[in-house]
């Protein structure tokens, strides 16, 4: 490689980069909604598979790259390990003991109080 194409990469490497860091926040911060979604799903009682959602997120993904001249299937990909991460992080979550959930999250082991006598639970039945 000569110097021009050794710079030239160089430039363009730091391009993708500086995108896949963005692209890393952005799948982290999907995450990070996707806990949110589980434990309203959690205190609810709301099943954690909603194939109309899986459907309309698919369609989306699929949409964007007839529009972007990107590839469906490639997209669908991507779009298929990002639901199956999200519906395996929404599992451990709805199935985990919401009270032994709140017990962990406090430092001194004590259950979280309303301030109106004994500990809440998170799921109001």
């Amino acid at each position: 490689m000569s110097d021009e194409s050794d710079g030239l990469l160089r430039s363009l490497r730091g391009e993708l980069d500086a995108i896949d860091r963005r692209l890393l926040e952005a799948v982290k911060e999907r995450i990070d909604v996707c806990v949110r979604v589980a434990h309203v799903k959690r205190d609810f009682d709301i099943p954690m598979m909603q194939p109309g959602r899986v459907g309309v997120v698919q369609d989306r993904a699929r949409e964007f790259a007839r529009n972007n001249d990107l590839s469906e299937d490639f997209l669908a990909s991507v779009y298929s390990l990002l639901i199956a991460e999200a519906c395996r992080v929404e599992d451990v979550i709805i199935d985990a003991d919401p009270v032994a959930a709140s017990l962990e999250s406090n430092s001194d082991g004590a259950a979280s109080t309303n301030g109106d006598g004994p500990a809440s639970t998170p799921r109001q039945r």
